[in-house]
């Protein structure tokens, strides 16, 4: 899709991007979005990088891939049931690159996202007990180190600064086992 974004410098920047991005024909396209730099054009008058949002689907059929990104902008309408964007059915929903980035990592692990959340879930609800943070604390899956531990970027904590956090494979194992029991009930 063809559109038109304007940049700071007030410059309208001409941007195309497609609407369904299949990772089987551009595999180069999930590295892009892990390295921050999918979706980007720079503006020809003043040369500043630009990073516009528009809703896309990504796909791989091999990896049974199927999600819905969603522009940052849309998060809080999404969430309140008022978005007029409108979904055929899909595997996956995603609001934001740092999401989508953490979504392609935990494929690309092959780990269970549902499970990753949960964890993440457990996570945030403890340090926000523990801890009464003045900030929205934020989790995200980052890779698993050589002893197989899952590794998560905490935000929030303070100002500018993370922390990472390591939780054993054997946590995710009982979360997995914990999670599909949940699914088979509902």
């Amino acid at each position: 899709m063809k559109v038109k974004v304007p940049c700071t410098c007030f410059a309208p920047v001409d941007f195309e991007y497609e609407e369904i991005v299949d990772l089987a024909k551009t595999p180069d396209a999930a590295n892009h979005i892990m390295a921050g730099d999918f979706m980007s054009v720079e503006c020809p008058k003043c040369g500043k990088m630009l990073h516009p949002e528009f809703p896309f689907m990504i796909k791989h059929e091999g990896k049974n891939i199927d999600i819905q990104f969603l522009p940052e902008r849309m998060r809080d309408d999404y969430l309140r049931g008022i978005s007029k964007f409108q979904f055929k059915k899909v595997g996956r929903i995603v609001i934001g690159f740092d999401e989508l980035a953490e979504k392609l990592k935990i494929i690309n692990e092959g780990f269970d996202d549902m499970v990753i959340e949960v964890i993440k879930y457990y996570m945030i609800s403890k340090i926000e007990a523990d801890e009464k943070p003045e900030n929205e604390i934020h989790a995200f899956f980052e890779h698993t180190d050589e002893q197989g531990n899952l590794i998560y970027r905490i935000e929030g904590l303070k100002d500018r600064e993370h922390a990472m956090l390591a939780i054993p494979k054997s946590f995710y194992e009982v979360s997995k086992v914990k999670t599909i029991v949940y699914k088979r009930s509902e």
